[in-house]
């Protein structure tokens, strides 16, 4: 385990299963531990799976003082300004290719994202997912025809947990390099536009706030969080979280629903333990 050699000027928090909990609340402690970061003069960024509207609570929530990233680093979005700075798109032929799965393989169902809306063929089945997906999906027919042409955001597939493996084997052999293939949650496994990770766009938000590598922390708990722990200057993985991203942070941090993050931000950023 290495330890942080400079002050944070940029922190990054994961929502789902990191600093978010399954009642979709978040914990005064951590709240507390982000906002004091911030009175310290540090950036705070939220990064995250989910698309811009349904980030806008959390951000809102935290008081982030800096660009988020949304839907796995596909977008960075500046809520001030109401503006995209970045965003990264799957194009629409892979896309079709993937939505057909569904008839193939109908234990795997299919969310569509594209331009800030939700889509599902199935209504019914996720309307009891609805909150994890984090904003209410419009159901239509034809996934594909509903693109009109055009690239989408991303396409998860919803699996159940000891299908992850078989899930993850199988898209990852038909896209190849055409795509990024992560798994986001227990019953989430996504396909994402080339380059759009967490990690990356974590880089390109430093970069933009000029804010060198070892000056930023990294916190988060999946599979998709991995290549943003590895690339800070010091990742934190929680205790919850998968062997991927533990294997790569600085520090294991414990579970959420021991207040994991705010343990790490107050150990290493505001220097006391809590």
């Amino acid at each position: 385990m290495s330890h942080p050699t400079a002050p944070f000027a940029l922190i990054a928090l994961d929502l789902d299963g990191t600093t978010v909990r399954q009642d979709m609340t978040v914990s005064p402690r951590v709240l507390r531990a982000a906002q004091m970061a911030m009175q310290r003069g540090a950036r705070v960024t939220i990064a995250t799976g989910r698309n811009v509207p349904s980030t806008r609570p959390f951000a809102a929530l935290f008081g982030a003082n800096a660009p988020v990233i949304c839907q796995q680093g596909g977008v960075i979005y500046d809520y001030r300004s109401e503006t995209a700075l970045l965003r990264i798109t799957l194009p629409y032929a892979l896309t079709c290719e993937l939505i057909a799965l569904e008839a193939q393989h109908p234990e795997w169902r299919v969310v569509m994202y594209q331009d800030e809306r939700i889509f599902v063929s199935d209504g019914e089945f996720f309307r009891h997912i609805h909150s994890l997906i984090g904003f209410e999906p419009a159901v239509v027919r034809d996934l594909c025809a509903v693109l009109d042409g055009r690239d989408a955001d991303k396409v998860l597939f919803t699996i159940e947990p000891d299908d992850a493996p078989r899930a993850l084997a199988h898209l990852r052999a038909l896209v190849g390099d055409r795509a990024t293939v992560v798994q986001s949650h227990a019953h989430f496994v996504e396909v994402n536009p080339l380059g759009a990770d967490k990690g990356s766009a974590l880089r390109w938000l430093a970069n933009r706030l000029s804010v060198p590598r070892e000056r930023v922390m990294a916190i988060g708990d999946q599979g998709n969080d991995a290549t943003m722990v590895a690339w800070a200057g010091f990742g934190v993985a929680m205790g919850n979280g998968n062997d991927v991203t533990k294997a790569v942070a600085d520090w294991i941090a414990p579970g959420i629903e021991e207040d994991g993050a705010a343990v790490a931000i107050e150990k290493f950023v505001l220097g006391s333990e809590g």
